[in-house]
């Protein structure tokens, strides 16, 4: 009887323990989030550059929610970096749900001015916005590319 109670203890542990592997798992290896500009509000311009506001829209697809740390991030424009940095803002995101995140940014007039010939002969505008979600164990990439094809602009129509 004994050893017939030991027996169904250990079988319920090692069920719980390889059950919550999978949940380990998806949270060691989670699934990349969707993060959207939202908004950019100038704040500031001085003679090197712009102060903006940018609202980030993080879309959360795993089934838990991720409690960040802040984040690290890059934009290029037309294959030109024109910002990077970090914010340690602490944010959350529910599982399988969105949140919004106000990041401060410094653009250099000479980065902008830089991206300007490309944007005007091909009258596309692509960028690409990467970086690195800091949870306490962990970063979790996100990156998004596109391009917005800009009216009456260079190429042809």
């Amino acid at each position: 009887m004994k050893y017939r109670l030991l027996f169904n203890v250990l079988a319920c542990f090692a069920m719980l323990f390889l059950s919550s592997c999978g949940t380990f798992d998806k949270r060691l290896n989670p699934i990349q989030p969707k993060v959207f500009i939202d908004d950019i509000e100038i704040e500031d311009a001085n003679l090197s550059g712009l102060t903006a506001l940018l609202t980030l829209n993080i879309e959360n697809p795993n089934d838990f929610a991720i409690n960040a740390k802040g984040l690290d991030y890059t934009m290029s424009l037309s294959g030109t970096n024109i910002l990077s940095g970090e914010n340690k803002n602490n944010m959350s995101v529910p599982a399988l749900g969105s949140g919004k995140i106000e990041v401060p940014v410094q653009i250099t007039y000479a980065s902008l001015l830089e991206t300007i010939p490309k944007v005007m002969q091909t009258g596309v505008a692509s960028y690409n916005f990467s970086g690195n979600i800091h949870t306490r164990l962990f970063k979790i990439p996100f990156d998004k590319t596109d391009e917005l094809k800009l009216p009456y602009i260079g190429g042809s129509n």
